[in-house]
């Protein structure tokens, strides 16, 4: 039997959750949310409703989500030319998302976030000498240009304009605000910049939230992002306070010392026993040498007990290629594989021994510890 590795300082793969995979472009999955599918129903039921045809809908919402994908490879193509990678680009019914490997500060993360209105600015252009060419009648009134009536390249080119202009409204953590931060990271630092960007992007989605509540009529859509745009504001500046607080320390720093761990050949019954007796929620597996074999997950080990029974071996039911990190990696680094894999703990690999583990509450703990320290001594 070969060892297993455990994965070093790497992003885990998107486990996808409600989403499903349809295909991949410069490298990057992309995935639609199944609320998608929803929405396309809906869509071209209204659209069949104003007498345009069902297929006629969907195919615009199709097109029209075409170019959020461009939108977001846009972000991607940038991040790429700044060595940050994206994990995937996801579509819901409010836009997409391109789930970056790491959000770099100042010059890249305003070059990054301006990349994808500047996508849609391009097909406007693009879409615009289409229509010059070809002489394409003009909508006659804007009832005509919104209402559906117009010519689908009208409508798109619109779209695009609208994309792009609304994506750049500073409601941070939207491409606006994050330009607002990285133009304000220029001159007041990245923390004090996020948190008057996160302070700007709430209120924007209050905002968001009257003009969508104000009758008539109520606009879901609208109230959907005002609530995205509330929560991630709120989530984006407590990231930074985390990074804030474990700046220049390591790993080392916050991994837990004492902890139980496992043997391959032990049975499910003994880890149960550990889970019981424990505060410990994952075990690592350990081989005869000392050496990291694996780590048998929680909901692994109860899965296991319901189908397999107690006398059941770990080595069949532990994950062999556990997240792990060096001592020294610095704990931005840790803390961006924890929001990633929140619920997993990842392992501080020293040589092949295992030296300690960090779980989310620990590392919670630390970030609160140090900010206590910080606060009581400013100058550190």
């Amino acid at each position: 039997m070969s060892e297993p590795t455990p994965r070093r300082a790497k992003a885990p793969p998107p486990t996808g959750g409600w989403s499903v995979r349809v295909g991949s472009a410069l490298g990057v999955p992309i995935r639609i949310h199944f609320t998608f599918v929803l929405l396309l129903l809906w869509f071209g039921a209204v659209s069949a409703s104003q007498g345009e045809g069902f297929l006629g809908g969907v195919v615009f919402l199709l097109l029209l989500f075409g170019c959020v994908v461009l939108h977001e490879l846009g972000h991607a193509t940038m991040a790429r030319a700044f060595d940050v990678e994206t994990r995937e680009i996801v579509l819901y019914p409010i836009g997409g998302v391109a789930r970056l490997d790491r959000i770099p500060s100042g010059k890249a993360e305003l070059l990054i976030a301006l990349a994808g209105p500047a996508v849609n600015l391009v097909l406007a252009g693009a879409l615009f000498l289409y229509l010059i060419f070809r002489q394409v009648r003009a909508p006659g009134s804007a009832e005509e240009l919104f209402g559906g009536g117009a010519p689908v390249v009208w409508q798109l080119l619109m779209a695009n304009l609208i994309l792009a202009f609304f994506n750049l409204i500073p409601a941070f953590p939207m491409d606006g605000g994050r330009v607002l931060r990285a133009t304000l990271s220029l001159f007041l630092g990245e923390d004090r910049a996020t948190d008057i960007a996160a302070t700007v992007g709430q209120g924007m989605a209050i905002l968001f939230a009257v003009l969508a509540l104000f009758p008539p009529p109520v606009k879901p859509v609208l109230l959907l992002i005002a609530i995205f745009v509330f929560l991630g504001a709120g989530q984006e500046a407590a990231f930074q306070r985390g990074r804030s607080a474990v700046r220049g320390l390591t790993a080392a720093a916050a991994m837990v010392t004492r902890f139980e761990t496992l043997r391959p050949d032990d049975s499910l019954g003994r880890a149960a026993e550990l889970l019981l007796s424990t505060h410990q929620h994952d075990f690592p597996v350990l081989d005869a040498w000392g050496r990291v074999a694996g780590l048998l997950h929680r909901s692994a080990l109860l899965a296991g007990l319901a189908g397999e029974g107690r006398d059941h071996p770990v080595l069949e039911l532990m994950d062999r290629e556990p997240l792990a990190v060096a001592p020294g990696t610095s704990l931005e680094e840790v803390l961006r594989l924890l929001q990633a894999r929140p619920l997993g703990p990842i392992l501080v690999v020293d040589d092949g021994r295992l030296a300690g583990m960090i779980t989310f509450e620990n590392f919670g703990e630390l970030i609160e510890v140090s900010r206590r320290l910080r606060q009581g001594n400013p100058a550190t």
